[in-house]
């Protein structure tokens, strides 16, 4: 006598809404971050350009890089962060957590005190920002190149470059950008002049992937980790001062034995955010300036501490910071 299969208690529905709740913190983190992304990458976008290049100020920027190169313009390089956001912000609140209750396990502090709450959060912060910044290093160098694309195609920020065609292909002199062939002007942003408006007509768009394949192609496969250790301080660091600052801010506006409400995650949200970019901008900055010239024949700096000496020479202190208006906007 053979026996009947045994039926699920709960009907489909419940089954997939059982699934969707045990999962519903990734879920929802991984959400957050797509959208987060989507809204927040036009502002990453202009901050780069920002950072790299000079404008008289960022409605300048938003002008310009929309008559040059349209909407599309604001969302170069989005396709990698929008592919790998989710993955990476899972692992990240997974690490974190892990670290937070390692930390608590293995030393014996009060866990119930401001200085105990800054510490574990600080310290399980900057341990994921370490592994985040291993692994998301190759995107974030991708994301840069396809930022600057147009730019370091019709006006090269570093050399000075326009796109010259003949017969609709490029004259080969040197490349920049995604390994794009450029002839070296050395200007910097101008209006659309006649020429500008040839090399916008003349702009050659490549993939994310066609940019990576060009900087292992040029560079190996290491090349995709140039910048890496400015990377890996600004996301250790940074990091850890999010989610120190966000859980020290819960506590002080909620106190330990208090669940803190909506109201008081978003207030703690933006606080920690703002002191995030605050602490870590000149890293970013000097990254991006590092980053934007791996495929220069002769990079404008041979190392992290040039570029430091450069921008301190000609902008003093407040050059670190050029650009941060747009990110705290953002944040």
């Amino acid at each position: 006598m053979t026996k009947s299969r045994k039926v699920h208690e709960l009907p489909f529905r419940s089954l997939y809404e059982e699934l969707l709740w045990a999962n519903r913190t990734v879920i929802a983190a991984s959400s957050a971050a797509v959208v987060g992304v989507i809204s927040g990458y036009p502002f990453d976008s202009i901050k780069t350009r920002l950072q790299t290049q000079h404008y008289d100020s960022i409605n300048a920027c938003i002008k310009q890089t929309y008559k040059e190169e349209g909407i599309r313009g604001f969302f170069r390089g989005v396709v990698p962060p929008l592919i790998t956001v989710s993955i990476i912000k899972s692992i990240s609140f997974s690490v974190y957590e892990q670290s937070k209750r390692s930390l608590r396990k293995n030393y014996p502090i009060d866990k119930d005190t401001l200085f105990s709450t800054m510490f574990i959060s600080t310290t399980a912060g900057s341990i994921s920002g370490a592994l985040i910044a291993t692994l998301s290093c190759p995107f974030e160098l991708v994301k840069v190149q396809k930022q600057l694309e147009f730019l370091l195609q019709a006006s090269s920020i570093s050399t000075g470059a326009t796109v010259m065609r003949t017969d609709l292909k490029p004259v080969v002199n040197k490349t920049v950008g995604a390994g794009i062939p450029v002839s070296p002007t050395a200007i910097p942003p101008t209006p659309l002049t006649k020429k500008r408006q040839y090399a916008t007509s003349a702009f050659i768009s490549t993939s994310s992937l066609a940019s990576a394949k060009e900087i292992v192609k040029k560079k190996g496969i290491l090349g995709l980790y140039n910048g890496f250790s400015l990377h890996l301080v600004r996301d250790t660091v940074g990091t850890g001062v999010y989610f120190g600052g966000y859980e020290t801010t819960k506590f002080i506006l909620s106190g330990h034995n208090k669940q803190a409400g909506p109201a008081t995650q978003f207030l703690a949200g933006g606080i920690c955010g703002l002191m995030c970019w605050v602490v870590v901008f000149p890293l970013d900055l000097v990254k991006t300036l590092i980053q934007k010239e791996i495929l220069l024949p002769k990079p404008t700096y041979k190392n992290a501490v040039e570029c430091v000496r450069d921008i301190y020479k000609k902008s003093g202190l407040t050059g670190f910071y050029k650009g941060i208006t747009v990110t705290l906007i953002r944040a």
